[in-house]
């Protein structure tokens, strides 16, 4: 996250889980929303997971939320892409 503007940038990370799966997530901030919402709604590929800030302890918080319930969030997130996520 060097290259970042921690309240208003967006970052893809890698989730690897206890059982091994893993995940890749988009996290945003809401001031990137608010820029990006265009007229209407946020286009396709919109973020997964939403943050006020890109702040390493925000985002493991909603991580370890997201992976509550068999993982549920997670799982339903790595349904909108096919490939392969990296080590």
């Amino acid at each position: 996250m060097k290259n970042c503007n921690i309240k208003n940038d967006n970052i893809d990370i890698f989730v690897k889980l206890e059982n091994g799966h893993k995940y890749c997530i988009t996290v945003a901030t809401i001031d990137w929303i608010s820029d990006h919402v265009g007229e209407r709604h946020l286009p396709s590929g919109s973020p997964d997971l939403i943050v006020k800030e890109l702040q390493n302890q925000l985002i493991e918080d909603a991580v370890k939320q997201y992976s509550e319930d068999d993982a549920y969030w997670l799982r339903v997130f790595s349904m909108s892409y096919g490939d392969e996520v990296p080590d």
